[in-house]
């Protein structure tokens, strides 16, 4: 056989395979390159612990593809993977170097800066004087939060339009050609949840009534945020309303720099407060007076009387109006089917 003729039928045989891979969606084999999908794409993948304790260890392909971590390749987290097959893998640590090249400064990024606003920040297991606070098992970690939920990027201002921002993506089409580059990066770096997941992420914690009785917290502070008008309109889905970071960080500070109403550079500190209300987001022409509004009001008498009593007095209204009412209603009804019914046999 010539070497014409061979070279023709090897491309003749690889054609199909040559033109899945120019076609298929690049994240299909650019995370999985190591190939773990031969084995971790099977629901039923498992193994027993040495606690006895089941561990599921089947990654859904379509959900992983479209995730904000669709690029980084598996061996990028689990870093002690070496071989095929492998012993049972460390935990995950969200600090080590990444995948991505940070631009300004050429070197990979790394999420340690998170750490360090975490560590400064309430939810650090650190106190001011450099002790270890107690319970530090009680504190989240990345996965508490970033559990990878169902994130939808936003536009810039929430009262313009949720969902994407066309203007955002215009400019990113100035320098970028690849619109798939482009809607994946957009999604990447402007993703949230809607203000009634955010409540939810929190309540994992602050519903937790052993939690937050062991360091002292409220225990209804979630519940009271849904009885809040904020609270009743998240409920509805209104995407314009504020959730638990828009109050308890500072404008323009990262989300995890989120620090107790005691510290004076807090948003919730009494000297910061007014300013939350007033951004331009929410009500900027209210006054700073707005902000003394109890969102986390519970309407009991010690922490807020006034409350308390306008509730206790609606009920009693509400009750001696009403019960009376059904009573002689439910009497009326037994007369209605016993005309000749009396009491103590007179007729």
């Amino acid at each position: 056989m010539s070497l014409k003729i061979a070279l023709k039928n090897y491309f003749i045989l690889f054609l199909p395979a040559i033109t899945i891979m120019l076609f298929m969606p690049a994240t299909s084999f650019s995370a999985d390159i190591g190939n773990c999908l031969l084995c971790h794409k099977y629901p039923g993948i498992s193994r027993v612990d040495e606690e006895g304790k089941l561990k599921l260890f089947y990654v859904n392909e379509d959900i992983f593809n479209n995730s904000v971590h669709a690029k980084v390749k598996c061996d990028g987290c689990h870093t002690d993977i070496k071989e095929i097959p492998h012993k049972h893998a460390i935990k995950v640590d969200c600090l080590v170097e990444c995948h991505i090249i940070e631009p300004a400064s050429k070197k990979k990024f790394s999420h340690k800066d998170v750490q360090t606003f975490i560590n400064k920040s309430v939810h650090g297991v650190i106190d001011n004087k450099g002790k270890e606070k107690k319970f530090k098992e009680d504190f989240p970690t990345c996965k508490s939060c970033h559990d990878n939920p169902l994130y939808r990027p936003i536009s810039f201002f929430k009262r313009v339009r949720p969902g994407i921002s066309e203007q955002s993506l215009g400019r990113c089409r100035v320098c970028h050609k690849s619109e798939d580059f482009i809607y994946r990066s957009y999604n990447h770096v402007t993703t949230r949840l809607h203000p009634l997941n955010i409540a939810g992420v929190c309540a994992k914690c602050h519903n937790d009534l052993a939690l937050v009785t062991r360091h002292g917290l409220s225990t209804k502070a979630v519940y009271s945020y849904g009885e809040t008008f904020h609270g009743k309109a998240a409920s509805f889905l209104d995407e314009r309303i504020p959730n638990c970071l828009d109050c308890h960080v500072s404008k323009g500070e990262s989300v995890h720099q989120m620090l107790t109403h005691k510290d004076p550079n807090a948003s919730t500190s009494e000297q910061n407060k007014g300013k939350i209300c007033t951004t331009i987001d929410c009500h900027p022409s209210a006054s700073p007076k707005l902000a003394k509004y109890g969102v986390h009001s519970e309407f009991n008498l010690t922490q807020s009387p006034a409350q308390y009593f306008f509730t206790v007095f609606f009920i009693v209204l509400t009750g001696g109006t009403l019960l009376p009412l059904m009573v002689i209603i439910f009497l009326d009804i037994v007369r209605r089917f016993f005309p000749n019914a009396s009491i103590g046999g007179r007729k």
